[in-house]
């Protein structure tokens, strides 16, 4: 059976007073990105949540918790690993979304690892090749 993930957009979002984009000589670091993708684990098992786009992490997500990671804005999916026991793991793949920032907004999305009825995420099932590829 294949997992589902919810995820919603909020867009137009929050209007950020003063938000600078590009300019300054100095490297960006995963805190000074205010767009932020939060993982909410609903599933019944251990996740770890790949995020692939223009910055990729491993995003460890405990079942019954949430883990929120700031990036920049870009094109992502995502490849999902759970496992409640060594060997016995299942994997998702997630369609593609968009995370957005101009000088005004900027996104915060919110991803729920669990099967939603009408959810707005498709994801399709996904192997350990692909999840160690990523």
């Amino acid at each position: 059976m294949s997992k589902e993930s919810h995820l919603v957009v909020y867009l137009p979002l929050v209007l950020c007073a003063g938000l600078l984009l590009g300019g300054g000589a100095a490297r960006a670091s995963a805190q000074d990105y205010v767009n932020s993708i939060t993982f909410q684990n609903h599933s019944g098992e251990d996740a770890v949540v790949k995020l692939v786009g223009p910055v990729r992490w491993a995003v460890p997500v405990p079942n019954a918790t949430d883990r929120t990671v700031h990036v920049p804005a870009g094109n992502y999916y995502i490849v999902t690993r759970y496992c409640n026991q060594p060997g016995n793991c299942t994997y998702t793949k997630g369609d593609p979304f968009t995370v957005v920032q101009t000088e005004t907004q900027y996104s915060q999305i919110l991803i729920t690892l669990h099967k939603v009825p009408n959810g707005n995420y498709r994801t399709q099932p996904a192997n350990e090749a692909e999840f160690d590829g990523n």
